[in-house]
């Protein structure tokens, strides 16, 4: 999961620094890349995209727990298994989906037309790291879960 976290922090940081760069080349009468807003929307997509595996993999993510406190510890253990199932099924069904929707798109060649043309198939490659990856590690914290009970 380290991987998924350096792609995330890479496409943040060259997302910070295309933006002072476009700011200081625009108002300095320098540069303008018509591209950029494009390719920091991609940023912002992949980053997330590929960060959300690594989120999920040290837990940095919003834990409502106020329910897991007011219930007995067995409840509670039962409570985040299930969570952890219901994680996996939406991971599994999310990639899947993403997987079809990058097959419909090569087959029919489709394309992005922006400043940039590319295949749409691209688009759904981070899509389909994000929710294969969380799919795992929803897995694996099933089963650690497992084992400690």
């Amino acid at each position: 999961m380290a991987f998924a976290g350096a792609i995330a922090a890479l496409c943040f940081g060259l997302l910070a620094l295309s933006v002072i760069l476009d700011v200081l080349g625009r108002n300095l009468g320098l540069l303008s890349w018509p591209w950029l807003n494009e390719v920091t929307e991609y940023l912002i997509t992949v980053g997330t995209f590929a960060g959300a595996p690594w989120v999920l993999h040290h837990s940095g993510h919003v834990n409502v727990d106020v329910l897991l406190r007011v219930v007995s510890k067995d409840t509670a253990s039962a409570m985040v298994k299930i969570c952890f199932v219901v994680g996996i099924v939406i991971s599994l069904g999310l990639t899947w989906l993403a997987v079809a929707t990058l097959l419909d798109s090569y087959k029919a060649g489709a394309l992005v037309f922006k400043t940039l043309v590319f295949p749409e198939w691209y688009l759904m490659l981070p899509v389909i790291w994000c929710f294969g990856l969380c799919g795992l590690e929803f897995l694996a914290k099933l089963l650690q879960a497992g084992e400690t009970a």
